[in-house]
């Protein structure tokens, strides 16, 4: 394992996430100087009801992708090239009827016209993002880390324009949903030409079942992973209206950027990781390499939200969202947890550990659910913050159990 290269890989990353950090803070800021908190709460509502679907979208292709070319016979990189033709094919069938439903189901749920427009904006978004995000699996897989980190700071530093020049020269909310979906389409675009140089996809029929298999049940546990981080503000809305949202989504937006890293971590290790599953010596050492990692950075990130939110929030928002910022500190307990995660959530995924990982993470959904229902009409905004981080604590309880056979065979 070449670990100058994996290294010099997460400095383009860290580079990268540097850019985007900066970027999407800045557009929070600009979100929510140029809108009224309800309206704010309406785009951040409808975000989040969207992505409530993301596992039609994601369907775990990010980790199918990987074993299926691990397992190819003919080598990691032909079965790269059936693996990309088979995540296509599976990918535009399951697509447009989700989409058809999604579309009615919010319709009949919804009154705001805005809000319907809003979800629909960000429906097309993610049609366009889900096979966005299939090139982008086999871009990391192919180790072009530094081609990745230049689109993703690229797209980011788009999205800020965007934001800018449409309140600024263009128009309001309506025109940056339209600006939202030409974007969206824009980097289907880009990535499609990036990837289809180095890898032509190819189509193994006989193993689209199989791989559909794995999608669907690496897909559950990335839906429910993803659809906890909304859970928070789709019950702060039918609870407490629009605005607490954009009240909330304030510290929580920011905080949810450090994500980023996690996130970057877990993309940039979980090729290796594939790739090495079959050794335990070089599994074991790409570990103690990652171990190093998370530590060196949870620490400082974590004190730095906790002493630091506060006033860098209030220099950017002053009063108009004071009541947020005032809880910006407990965020760092999130945060915290989602890097203590890393580790056991990679070595359950590599080993395909799927009824483990499902269950603990819809254990700590239900948890979240149960506790936002108790704390938010008792303590407000702070009680949806508190049931995040009481479920996200017992979901890392609960992967440490999981691995402890795992990490007493490899000290053996």
């Amino acid at each position: 394992m070449n670990f100058k290269k994996l290294f010099e890989s997460f400095s383009y990353l860290s580079v990268s996430n540097f850019v985007v950090i900066a970027c999407s803070a800045y557009a929070t800021v600009l979100l929510a100087n140029y809108l009224e908190p309800e309206i704010l709460g309406i785009l951040l509502t409808g975000e989040a009801f969207v992505e409530m679907f993301s596992f039609f979208f994601t369907m775990g292709f990010k980790n199918s992708i990987l074993e299926y070319a691990n397992h190819d016979k003919d080598g990691f990189i032909d079965g790269l090239n059936a693996a990309l033709g088979n995540a296509l094919i599976i990918r535009f069938v399951i697509a447009i009827p989700i989409c058809i439903f999604i579309y009615f189901f919010s319709t009949y749920i919804h009154s705001d016209p805005l809000m319907v427009k809003v979800i629909v904006t960000y429906l097309l978004v993610e049609f366009f993002k889900s096979f966005t995000n299939i090139f982008g699996v086999i871009r990391k897989a192919l180790d072009q880390f530094k081609l990745v980190a230049s689109l993703t700071a690229f797209n980011k530093v788009m999205q800020l324009l965007t934001i800018f020049v449409v309140f600024k020269y263009l128009g309001g909310i309506e025109i940056l949903l339209l600006a939202y979906v030409l974007a969206a389409l824009i980097k289907f675009l880009v990535s499609f030409f990036t990837t289809i140089k180095f890898c032509k996809p190819k189509f193994d029929l006989e193993g689209i079942p199989s791989m559909l298999k794995q999608s669907f049940l690496f897909g559950i546990f990335d839906y429910m992973e993803e659809a906890q981080s909304k859970i928070d503000r789709l019950m702060i809305n039918y609870i407490l209206g629009p605005s607490s949202v954009a009240f909330y989504s304030i510290p929580s937006k920011l905080n949810r950027l450090i994500k980023i890293l996690p996130k970057s971590i877990k993309q940039l290790f979980l090729p290796q990781l594939f790739k090495v599953a079959r050794s335990p010596k070089d599994f074991q050492a790409i570990i103690k390499k990652l171990f190093i990692l998370v530590v060196g950075l949870a620490i400082p990130i974590t004190l730095g939200i906790y002493f630091l939110s506060k006033p860098v929030l209030s220099f950017f928002f002053h009063e108009k969202y004071a009541p947020a910022i005032e809880l910006s500190p407990l965020f760092a307990f999130i945060a915290l947890i989602w890097f203590l995660n890393i580790i056991p959530s990679l070595i359950l995924a590599t080993q395909s550990d799927h009824r483990g990982r499902n269950f603990i993470q819809f254990i700590s959904i239900v948890i979240n659910i149960i506790l936002n229902l108790y704390l938010i009409p008792k303590f407000g905004i702070a009680g949806a913050i508190w049931a995040t981080i009481g479920a996200n604590f017992i979901k890392f309880i609960m992967f440490q159990i999981r691995c402890l056979p795992i990490f007493l065979e490899a000290s053996q």
